[in-house]
């Protein structure tokens, strides 16, 4: 049960959230770049018109090829005084996707307390890249992803500390002793594009590589109304939803509805 001040931090929290998320979308219908809402924010779009209640946070995703183009347009076009960009090329950051964060605030999260990276109040914008349609290579494919992947997120500093005492992180974390993060990114920035060139079904977010979208869904968008604005998401919300949630209209028992741990938040100017 969330205190009356927890609740306020995310009352506030949603409202900045938007701050960034209006300014991104706007960048990107500026520029023509195609997104869409992502996961629990499509959620949210559809079923509440809004933030999921109990949800704190807000996703964008696009094809690798919008985000690739989105990037450059953040380093020419993003306002710099307002915003930083986190990305691979971050020496310390070791994910796929994306941050936008807000200059001057302050998120702390369990999972990423201890790295050593900027902590702004953040959007996240993940890339989707193809997987292949052979089972057998598609299963090959992913588990090289996921051995790089969490080498790469115990090597920077990642992880909660009930997370860092088991074998699994030691494993990982021993593994990363024999290459570099740099050569690491680039193994596995390799690997995730290989099938981009090439028509598949299916396409993939490889830091969260058990949701496997259709290449499809991504051709056609609409707006949908998020609080008292508008942002894109996928025509066929519908189908993709189901493929995340199942029945995504029943709202989930209490015990389901859960919140990332912040252990700070500091709004700034903001607040």
């Amino acid at each position: 049960m969330q205190n009356e001040d927890t609740n306020e931090d995310i009352k506030k929290l949603r409202q900045v959230l938007l701050l960034i998320a209006n300014d991104v979308a706007k960048l990107c219908d500026e520029y023509n770049i195609k997104y869409s809402l992502s996961g629990g924010s499509q959620l949210g779009a559809v079923r509440h018109h809004g933030f999921i209640p109990w949800d704190d946070d807000m996703d964008l995703e696009m094809k690798r090829e919008e985000y690739e183009k989105f990037l450059i347009i953040c380093d020419k076009y993003l306002d710099k005084s307002k915003y930083s960009l986190l990305t691979s090329k971050w020496e310390n950051y070791p994910f796929e996707f994306a941050k936008i964060q807000l200059k001057r605030t302050e998120i702390i999260e369990d999972f990423s307390k201890n790295a050593d990276v900027p902590h702004g109040i953040f959007i996240d914008i993940f890339p989707y890249d193809n997987l292949p349609d052979s089972k057998y290579v598609r299963k090959s494919f992913l588990i090289k992803n996921y051995i790089l992947k969490n080498i790469l997120w115990t090597k920077c500093g990642y992880g909660t500390d009930d997370q860092k005492r088991t074998f699994r992180f030691k494993l990982f974390k021993l593994l990363g002793l024999f290459a570099d993060k740099e050569t690491l990114k680039r193994r596995r920035e390799k690997l995730i594009t290989k099938y981009n060139n090439i028509d598949t079904q299916y396409c993939f977010a490889s830091d969260y590589p058990n949701q496997f979208l259709k290449n499809e869904w991504f051709e056609h968008t609409k707006k949908y109304k998020f609080e008292d604005t508008e942002f894109w998401g996928l025509e066929d919300s519908d189908s993709y939803l189901k493929s995340l949630y199942g029945d995504y209209m029943q709202i989930p028992p209490v015990e389901q509805r859960v919140t990332h741990t912040h252990y700070k938040i500091n709004f700034g100017k903001y607040a």
